[in-house]
């Protein structure tokens, strides 16, 4: 597992990966922000993954 990567899950099919990361950002420096999408359909799957610059942000928002 990558250090700083957190599973997002339960995300709205409306989020995108910008809106993604700007909430996430709030907690500190976002390096990727991704949303899983479907192969066949291209739809979002309704999860994704966030990776912080720093791991103890990703810690500090799994506290919260």
């Amino acid at each position: 597992m990558e250090v700083g990567k957190l599973f997002i899950g339960g995300i709205s099919w409306g989020t995108n990966e910008d809106r993604l990361r700007q909430y996430f950002e709030t907690f500190g420096e976002v390096v990727e922000a991704v949303i899983m999408k479907d192969r066949t359909t291209g739809r979002a799957r309704g999860f994704g993954f966030v990776v912080f610059a720093d791991p103890a942000i990703a810690e500090k928002v799994v506290m919260k």
